[in-house]
């Protein structure tokens, strides 16, 4: 088991990784499932909701479209397909969330609430393939 402090310098390191090899080319975005479920995260151009999950992943609050994308994650992996960087937007994603919820931006119990909602939602949408791949 990794040790707090190990853990904690291993965090740091990636995320400050990410927040310099990211170029907010947005391609994480718009290859993300999730987007249609984010509340505000629709039509958002896609540049600045990654700009905003920056934000959040260094202390910030970003805007209401990059929590809500943030909150939504269920860690799927295209979005690290889609990266031309190797930045590995999903653990993005995470990292910001646990920045988020650490930092009050984002309520715990609401990211729960949200995710649930996102998986009923997703359920009616996904066939039986999808289900069992995503959820």
């Amino acid at each position: 088991m990794v040790a707090h402090e190990d853990w904690s310098a291993l965090r740091a390191a990636e995320t400050q990784r990410m927040l310099a090899a990211c170029t907010r080319c947005g391609a994480c975005f718009e290859a993300c499932p999730m987007v249609p479920y984010a509340r505000d995260a629709r039509g958002t151009d896609a540049k600045a909701a990654v700009t905003g999950v920056l934000d959040v992943l260094s202390g910030g609050a970003g805007d209401a479209a990059s929590r809500n994308w943030i909150s939504v994650c269920t860690r799927s992996g295209s979005c690290n397909e889609a990266c031309p960087e190797a930045v590995n937007p999903m653990l993005m994603l995470r990292l910001a969330k646990w920045q988020a919820q650490e930092g009050g931006v984002i309520p715990k119990r609401d990211a729960a609430e949200t995710m649930s909602r996102v998986k009923v939602f997703a359920r009616l949408s996904f066939t039986e393939k999808e289900q069992g791949e995503w959820l």
